[in-house]
């Protein structure tokens, strides 16, 4: 199946504009008829506070607010609950 975001209806077609045909029946298949939402928040605090310690020494706070898609102002805060708990 060649992509073609136009055979697809409503948010389907959004998601052929990123996705191949195989994925998008994937998704169609396990999702349809549910309503999805997606939190703000891609990764999981564990992750997030991990990858905040691992990169916090060749990394400015800018840096990895960008990369995590938080505010230098919460990357901040992470590291300073984390070294509270140390």
């Amino acid at each position: 199946m060649k992509n073609n975001p136009k055979r697809y209806a409503g948010v389907y077609g959004e998601l052929a504009e990123i996705l191949n045909d195989v994925q998008i029946l994937k998704i169609w298949k396990r999702f349809s008829g549910t309503n999805v939402t997606f939190p703000q928040r891609l990764f999981s605090k564990e992750y997030t506070q991990k990858y905040i310690i691992e990169h916090q020494n060749d990394m400015t706070v800018s840096e990895i607010a960008k990369e995590m898609g938080l505010s230098e102002r919460r990357i901040r805060q992470i590291l300073k609950e984390v070294r509270e708990l140390e």
